[in-house]
């Protein structure tokens, strides 16, 4: 599928919207009433409907939180750890949507961009959301060289194991959304470049 202006948004077939389930359709809905705008990777996502459903299912209360799992992880924590991995891998669209998304939640686009460009330089993080990013890039880049002493340091900045294993699956999954992304050579969205929207997520 194209833009208005006949840009490709993704390498693979975009569905029309005369071919979307009322299902997809409600989630494109909802997105747009809360962002302005239906995001790039949902259309490019919703190719199949089966896999739009189950990896959103398991996407979005990670991304958000959920009631279901009380851990300590915070929405600031998860965006952080989203926008971490999406840098790393290198991946445009959700590098750009990340940022935007993170800018938008700590209402301070400039120190979400400062964050992306290196963590390590950012005091206004604390020493939890550092060890939190210190895993995040290990389980992306070397997942083998997830360690005992890892484990022990972020126990050691207040995080029980059901917060470790969750922060585990929320880099796992931005990692997959990632790799999606890439193959698909997902076109970053105008709107978030303009500032004139919330933004909702991701991938």
């Amino acid at each position: 599928m194209t833009t208005t202006t006949g840009t490709r948004i993704s390498r693979l077939r975009v569905p029309t919207e005369e071919e979307l389930s009322p299902e997809v359709t409600s989630v494109f809905e909802t997105t747009e009433k809360q962002s302005g705008f239906v995001p790039n990777w949902l259309r490019g996502f919703a190719l199949d409907e089966g896999h739009f459903q189950r990896l959103n299912a398991y996407l979005f209360p990670l991304l958000q939180g959920s009631a279901d799992v009380p851990t300590s992880i915070t929405r600031r924590e998860r965006e952080i750890l989203a926008t971490i991995v999406s840098v790393r891998n290198g991946c445009s669209y959700c590098h750009a949507l990340h940022v935007h998304e993170l800018g938008q939640f700590l209402s301070d686009g400039w120190l979400a961009h400062r964050i992306s460009l290196d963590h390590r330089e950012v005091g206004e993080l604390s020493d939890r959301e550092h060890a939190l990013i210190e895993l995040a890039l290990t389980l992306t880049d070397e997942p083998g060289e997830v360690a005992d002493a890892v484990i022990a340091d972020l126990r050691s900045k207040g995080l029980s194991d059901v917060d470790i294993y969750e922060a585990v699956q929320i880099v796992s999954i931005i990692n997959a959304t990632n790799r999606i992304s890439l193959a698909l050579g997902l076109l970053p969205d105008p709107e978030i470049f303009d500032g004139d929207h919330t933004g909702a997520h991701p991938a």
